[in-house]
């Protein structure tokens, strides 16, 4: 609810006149938090007088507390960003100011750089600027922030998951039948609460051993820039700690379900399995689902909040968005199918790259958990992805341990209803042998693909390769592996000497051969 109002400020803030210095207009931009002032080349952020269960902003000082607190978290996110924070003050004569020290203050206002719009992900996507690669420097950064950020054990956990459960379905009823379906509503409340309670062992173990973290609890694409260089993260959670101080999956999960709202399947899976690959966090995907889903719901409850305050087609528009939000919760949350694929194939024969491609076409987002026994062997001993593993370690057995760790990972997966491919050499029949059994052990499909390509392009590829987690690249290596037994190959083979989308049409085409076959 509006606590006091703020209606003259924000008539003041609007008129060009009222600043410093030349401004030819004023972009007034609201959310249910505050209203942002686009004046020239700098932002004046107002704080809201409002309250609401997950943010208390209904006084004066604690609007100005606020501002103080945003200012020190953005600092970690975006140094300089926010320049300083002003007093709003009326003059005697009634008129508004900012800054100063004449006449009262009645309010405060935070003064920022302003971003251009071109730079915000929200605006910049789809676009060809930002693919893979931009993806996966996302995915580091994400992965670097969580790493440095602060361990608190005595956050988050079932109580809050819980807590911020009902309270979303407190807001969203409020909007039924207006915006939302009452019956839809109470499933997702319950498949949630049914989700929490499965998973409460796992949120517990994850609070002890420093998954919860100090996040930036905010990461729309609306709050993340990209400037062809660097990443910029605005706007952290400043006003509630519930909402900052979280298990770092469902920090990431913000932008996973922000990508999927735009339709940016492919990016999601990229970005995911990317993050995934640097933090070795796999044992807290069983959470994912309801992270994205009470992600979802939570950004279908601001939207329906914002409707109140809009009018004619600002507030339909807004409308469809909180639908659009609403209608994702559901999708993460509801159960799938599990399928498993396997790549196998020789260095440089295009396993990667197909098992990369295939990720996003597989529901529920963010698509298939891709494990690749490259990544795998440099989690085990301690390294990240691109760093090279000792020589001494390529043996038998631990060949055996890598394996036996991927089987591990996806059986996970799977029971929890994910779809997995699993991106590995699997040059020995028995490998081969062992993902089938495990397929079936665990109910699901499964579809094995057999990679092959010319020696020369496979030598072209594994000398071109950028930011590659194999250490195979160099011909004689190539050489060795072409001495290997690989046995009868029973799976599917594709030839991948042709462009990535035919390689991946071809893929695709025996996927759905099989899932057709399947349902005769």
């Amino acid at each position: 609810m509006i606590a006091e109002s703020q209606a003259d400020i924000i008539t003041a803030l609007s008129n060009p006149k009222n600043y410093a210095y030349k401004v030819k207009s004023v972009e007034v931009r609201q959310s249910h938090i505050a209203i942002l002032f686009l004046a020239g080349d700098k932002v004046y952020k107002l704080k809201r007088a409002v309250l609401y269960p997950e943010a208390d902003l209904s006084t004066r000082e604690k609007r100005r507390l606020a501002c103080v607190h945003e200012m020190k978290r953005s600092a970690v996110y975006a140094p300089n960003l926010v320049e300083k924070i002003e007093s709003v003050r009326r003059l005697p004569s009634g008129k508004i100011v900012i800054g100063g020290t004449e006449g009262e203050e009645i309010d405060t206002i935070l003064v920022m750089k302003r971003i251009p719009d071109k730079y915000l992900l929200n605006h910049l996507l789809p676009s060809s600027k930002f693919d893979r690669f931009e993806a996966m420097d996302l995915a580091e950064k994400l992965a670097d922030l969580h790493k440095k950020a602060k361990i608190l054990k005595n956050k988050w956990g079932t109580d809050t998951i819980k807590r911020l459960i009902l309270e979303n379905e407190s807001v969203l009823s409020c909007f039924c039948p207006d915006i939302f379906e009452k019956k839809k509503l109470e499933d997702l409340t319950r498949n949630s609460l049914q989700a929490l309670a499965q998973n409460s062992r796992l949120i517990r173990l994850r609070q002890k051993s420093g998954a919860v973290r100090k996040c930036h609890g905010d990461l729309l694409l609306s709050n993340i820039a990209w400037t062809g260089t660097e990443f910029i993260f605005f706007s952290p959670i400043e006003y509630n700690e519930n909402l900052c101080c979280i298990d770092t999956l469902y920090d990431l999960a913000e932008v996973l379900m922000d990508l999927e709202a735009i339709g940016e399947r492919r990016l999601t899976n990229i970005l995911f399995n990317h993050y995934m690959a640097h933090m070795n966090d796999i044992s807290g995907f069983p959470l994912l689902p309801l992270y994205q889903a009470l992600r979802a719901t939570r950004r279908a409850a601001v939207c329906a909040k914002k409707s109140t305050l809009m009018h004619g087609w600002d507030r339909r528009r807004i409308i469809r968005e909180a639908r659009h939000y609403f209608d994702l919760a559901q999708h993460f949350i509801s159960g799938k199918n599990p399928v498993l694929v396997a790549c196998g194939g020789l260095s440089g024969s295009g396993k990667s790259r197909i098992a990369r491609e295939l990720g996003g076409y597989f529901d529920p987002a963010p698509g298939a958990v891709i494990l690749r026994d490259d990544i795998i062997k440099k989690q085990i001993m301690g390294l990240a992805p691109t760093q090279t593993l000792d020589k001494q370690y390529d043996t038998p057995a631990f060949e055996e341990v890598v394996y036996d760790v991927l089987r591990q990972q996806a059986r996970m997966a799977l029971s929890v209803g994910s779809c997995v491919i699993l991106d590995a050499l699997f040059y020995n029949p028995a490998e081969r042998q062992a993902a089938e059994d495990l397929a079936q052990s665990e109910h699901a499909p499964f579809i094995g693909l057999w990679m092959d390509a010319p020696v020369s392009i496979r030598e072209e590829r594994i000398k071109t390769r950028l930011r590659n987690p194999s250490d195979v690249k160099e011909r004689a290596e190539l050489d060795r592996q072409l001495n290997l037994d690989t046995g009868k190959i029973t799976w599917t083979k594709i030839m991948t000497d042709t462009s990535r989308d035919k390689t991946l049409q071809k893929a695709l085409a025996v996927l759905k051969k099989v899932f057709h076959d399947q349902k005769k």
